[in-house]
């Protein structure tokens, strides 16, 4: 008789318990039944640690990625008809076949995915007080900005595009709003009148010349006629989150909160408690929806850093606040035993994806920290960084990160995006660690970690003020 793995191993422990209660009934050495075999339950094996990291393990992590940068950003530009190097942009020389270096990708280019990271590298910076994070922000947007002009004039003199155009020409939220609110980051620790100069050139473009709705919803004109993205809750959101801090003028934070109140009627479905990757208008209110991770965690970033600006009575924070509560917590149900989130949130089908990942433990430690969100959120941002640790090469690369999507209207396609540590969208894994620094350290907090191979031991984080509260009252 052929037995399967599973019921063999059901049988052979009938045996064994038919085995001790027959030698009970017979006396034969008794067994005492108020203990458990074996001296207790079987021990929980974690594919990720479930550990409290400390601040120093979680800064080794955020210094290889930092190395990892500072090796692969060489802000050099070459002649690609000869391959010399082409030392300053000499104003009365210019060379047409002069290209800024991509040999390792986009760090050199004003590009979104930079402004995350260079938002990262401050927020990090400001936690640690390691300027050497700070440091890099600025000698990137310097390489920027004594550049630009040669690229705009180059592109005058030719007539052909280059790797500045998308800078010089902005048609979208992609080619401005993140880099340059991340520029204004730089601007509000290292003042220049060059980035300064740039930044209102930004804001007139979002505020007066982006395409938008009729009732002023940041939109885009693909890929249909009149569609809303996700995405843009941080391509236009982080920008003029940091644009009121900048100057003081809260027409920024008016439209800020415009934005997520807007966009979210449409995208936000309160039944998932998740967002739509697009809307398009032309569905008559029969939009299919596609839970993409990333773009849920475009809005979580965009949201929490307009939490972090307004002030606590300014009109329209508290339908923000509502939102990202609802949101947060839809997420935390949905976060897999690894600590990470799948690239299509509710399709286990699809893969474990870092990037949103990294955004959603970044936007529940904020909360936490801040008291947006009850401690009883704290265990799954721990259990989400030790996931991206996981995923962090020893060279400092970051793997398991969706390539670049656009808003698309079939699962086929979201299913199959591919993945790989060779992408510049690792900047939010930079937010999440400056944030889980913060939280360790945070002093409203109490923190109790999981005993090691302790039955039904498990991390809970409470008010340090309740916890007191409980020590006072046993006195």
């Amino acid at each position: 008789m052929h037995f399967s793995p599973r019921s063999l191993a059901i049988l052979i422990g009938g045996i064994g318990l038919a085995s001790q209660m027959a030698t009970a009934a017979d006396g034969v050495g008794k067994v005492d039944y108020t203990k458990r075999i074996n001296g207790g339950s079987a021990v929980a094996v974690y594919p990720v640690p479930y550990v409290v990291p400390t601040r120093a393990e979680i800064q080794a992590v955020l210094d290889r990625i930092h190395d990892q940068v500072e090796r692969t950003t060489t802000l050099k530009v070459f002649d690609n008809r000869t391959g010399v190097e082409i030392e300053r942009p000499d104003m009365a020389n210019l060379i047409p076949s002069a290209v800024v270096d991509r040999r390792y990708g986009n760090l050199n280019l004003w590009d979104y995915t930079n402004g995350v990271i260079i938002s990262g590298f401050a927020l990090i910076a400001a936690e640690t007080g390691d300027a050497s994070y700070s440091d890099y922000n600025v000698r990137f947007y310097d390489f920027i900005f004594t550049w630009m002009p040669y690229f705009r004039a180059l592109e005058e003199k030719t007539g052909k595009r280059n790797d500045f155009s998308r800078m010089i020409h902005m048609s979208a939220l992609d080619h401005c709003g993140s880099i340059t609110a991340a520029l204004i980051r730089t601007q509000r620790t290292h003042p220049d009148e060059r980035y300064r100069a740039w930044i209102d050139t930004v804001a007139d473009y979002i505020s007066n010349q982006q395409f938008r709705f009729e009732d002023g919803t940041l939109a885009r004109e693909r890929p249909q006629p009149r569609s809303l993205w996700t995405d843009d809750f941080y391509m236009g959101i982080s920008f003029l989150s940091q644009m009121g801090l900048l100057t003081g003028e809260t027409k920024y934070w008016d439209d800020a909160v415009r934005q997520v109140v807007q966009l979210s009627a449409r995208l936000f479905v309160s039944e998932k408690g998740l967002y739509d990757h697009g809307w398009s208008e032309n569905t008559a209110g029969y939009d299919p929806r596609f839970y993409w991770g990333r773009a849920n965690g475009w809005a979580t970033m965009a949201m929490v850093e307009l939490l972090s600006v307004l002030p606590p009575d300014f009109k329209g924070r508290d339908d923000v606040l509502r939102l990202y509560r609802e949101h947060m917590r839809a997420l935390v149900e949905l976060q897999d035993g690894s600590g990470l989130w799948h690239n299509l949130l509710d399709k286990s089908g699809t893969y474990l994806e870092t990037s949103a990942s990294a955004m959603f433990v970044y936007g529940l430690a904020k909360g936490v920290n801040e008291g947006w969100l009850s401690p009883i959120y704290g265990p799954a941002a721990i259990t989400g960084w030790n996931g991206l640790g996981s995923r962090v090469l020893p060279d400092g690369r970051v793997d398991g990160i969706c390539e670049g999507t656009t808003y698309a209207n079939d699962n086929t396609y979201y299913f199959h995006r591919g993945a790989s540590s060779h992408t510049t969208f690792f900047g939010p894994v930079l937010y999440a660690g400056a944030e889980m620094m913060k939280l360790l350290k945070n002093p409203a907090l109490t923190i109790s970690a999981a005993a090691p191979n302790a039955v039904n031991s498990a991390i809970h984080f409470k008010w340090t003020a309740d916890v007191e509260a409980a020590k006072a009252s046993k006195k």
